[in-house]
C-alpha cells in the first residue's frame, strides 16, 4: 500500500472508499460517569481533513477546545431538527445514545431520528462521520430487522479510529508521544513540533512548559480560547475548570499539571492577549 497522501482534503479519500456516509469506531465514547473522558480526542484528526462543522454533546464543550470547530450541540437536534445543519458533518454518537438510554425524559425524539433525519438530509456525496464506539451501531426502533445495524441499509465504510491514526502518524507525524500515552493527534502535532526544535517532547506536561516552547508551537492556541472564554476572569477554582475541561481531550495522566502551566501563563500576562502576544514572541526572540 502506498503511504496515505496528507494533502488529501478528503477524509474518505485517506480511508480508502468512495462513500460519503462514515463510521468511525472509537471505544472511548462507550465510557460514562467518572470514567467518561477523551471523547473528543478524534477530533483534531478529522479537523485535519477539513471536517469543521461538528455535533457532540454539549457537555462535551466545557470551556477548552485544542482545535477550532462550529459546533451545533446534539440536544440542539433533538429539540430543532436537522434543517439547517451544516455538511460535510462529524456527529458523535455512542450507542447508549442511540439507544435512548442516556436521553432525557422530556426529549420530543431521540437520536436515532436525528441520525436518520441527517442521512436523508444531507446532500448527496456530502460526507457525514459518524463517530461511535461499535462498528455496528443499532437503532432497534427503526431497523426493521432485530439485532441488526442500521448502517447495513446504507452505502458505508468502518473505519476503527486508531487504525487510521497509527497510519497517518507513521507518513506524517515523528512525535516522541508513545501511542499508548495518548491518540489525541493534537499532542502528537505539539510534540513533532518541540522535538524538531530540539526540546523536550516525550510527556504531555513537558508540552506546556510556556518558558521553553517555541513562539510557533501549536500549544500556545488553548490560552487564547481561555482568554476570549473567559472574559470575567473568574478566576476561582480556574486550575480546577482547566482539569475538568482537559477531560474531553486527554485519556490519562497529569492533566492537573498541564491545567497549573496554563494557568500560571494566562495569570502572568492578566488574562490579556496582547500581553500574551508580547510574552510569547519576546521569549523567543530572548532564547
Amino acid at each position: 500500500m502506498d503511504p496515505p497522501d496528507s494533502e488529501t482534503p478528503a477524509l474518505a479519500d485517506f480511508i480508502g472508499t468512495r462513500d460519503s456516509f462514515l463510521v468511525i469506531r472509537d471505544p472511548q465514547l462507550a465510557k460514562t460517569g467518572s470514567q467518561a473522558r477523551a471523547q473528543l480526542r478524534s477530533l483534531p484528526f478529522l479537523a485535519q481533513f477539513g471536517l469543521r462543522n461538528i455535533a457532540h454533546p454539549g457537555i462535551y464543550d466545557n470551556g477548552l477546545r485544542l482545535v477550532e470547530y462550529d459546533l451545533v450541540a446534539n440536544e440542539t437536534l433533538r429539540e430543532n431538527g436537522v434543517d439547517d445543519v451544516e455538511f460535510p458533518l462529524v456527529h458523535y454518537v455512542s450507542q447508549e445514545m442511540l439507544t435512548g438510554e442516556l436521553q432525557d425524559e422530556d426529549s420530543t425524539f431521540d437520536e436515532q431520528d436525528v441520525v436518520r433525519r441527517l442521512l436523508r438530509a444531507r446532500p448527496t456525496d456530502t460526507t457525514y462521520v459518524l463517530v461511535t464506539d461499535t462498528s455496528t451501531p443499532k437503532m432497534p426502533r427503526l431497523t426493521k430487522k432485530p439485532g441488526k445495524s442500521f448502517i447495513d441499509e446504507f452505502e458505508c465504510s468502518v473505519a476503527d479510529y486508531k487504525g487510521l491514526l497509527k497510519r497517518y502518524l507513521q507518513y506524517n507525524l515523528d512525535s516522541a508521544l508513545p501511542l499508548s500515552t495518548t491518540q489525541n493527534l493534537y499532542f502528537h502535532q505539539v510534540s513533532a513540533h518541540h522535538k524538531r526544535a530540539g526540546i523536550e517532547a516525550g510527556s504531555i506536561p513537558d508540552l506546556f512548559d510556556y518558558t521553553r516552547i517555541p513562539a510557533d508551537s501549536p500549544a500556545w492556541d488553548p490560552l487564547y480560547y481561555l482568554i476570549r472564554e473567559d472574559v470575567d476572569q473568574v478566576l476561582e477554582d480556574y486550575s480546577e475548570r482547566i482539569r475538568e475541561a482537559l477531560r474531553s481531550w486527554t485519556e490519562r495522566g497529569p492533566t492537573q499539571k498541564v491545567a497549573n502551566s496554563m494557568l500560571d501563563m494566562i495569570e502572568r500576562v492578566d488574562f490579556e492577549e496582547d500581553r500574551l502576544d508580547n510574552y510569547r514572541y519576546r521569549h523567543q526572540k530572548d532564547t
